[in-house]
């Protein structure tokens, strides 16, 4: 199970040493109101919200960097990155039953606290990054570069893909 998550995070790696500084902060307006910097900050702030998480017991989502210096230094991003494959690296089969409880907003009225583990949030923190992996190969597509071509994809797509080949 780990050995996935950490394939995830290492497509985030793959990417960024492939990514400029000038096409990691380029926001390619007016489809995108994010650059890649700021989508991989918004990865690496959930997958950090698990990790304290994992001390605390208590994950919480909302708990960002915005505006950080990882949405625009590449370099930076690829040291959170590598940090959260060794974390991955050093997780116990037992911690990841752990419970956990989870912030959770509906809308910005409605707070409400539920409950969870760690491998629950592991696999929604890797769903999480797919996602955000798709518009950021979109982006890439408009700066004239390609990826790798499941990035983006979500694993049943790509199992889909493979079984349906003629």
């Amino acid at each position: 199970m780990l050995a996935s998550h950490t394939a995830v995070v290492a497509q985030s790696i793959t990417l960024l040493e492939s990514v400029t500084g000038t096409e990691y902060q380029a926001i390619s307006q007016p489809l995108f109101s994010a650059s890649i910097g700021m989508h991989m900050r918004h990865i690496i702030d959930h997958f950090n919200a698990l990790i304290r998480g994992s001390d605390t017991l208590h994950v919480d989502y909302n708990v960002r960097s915005r505006h950080s210096e990882t949405e625009t230094n590449p370099a930076l991003a690829l040291q959170q990155l590598h940090d959260i494959q060794r974390w991955l690296s050093h997780l116990q089969p037992e911690q990841l039953s752990l419970s956990v409880t989870l912030a959770h907003e509906v809308n910005v009225d409605d707070e409400f606290v539920i409950y969870s583990t760690i491998a629950r949030e592991l696999v929604f923190c890797t769903s999480h990054a797919i996602h955000h992996y798709a518009l950021v190969n979109i982006i890439r597509q408009l700066q004239g570069a390609s990826t790798d071509n499941t990035f983006g994809l979500a694993p049943a797509t790509i199992a889909f893909q493979q079984h349906n080949v003629n």
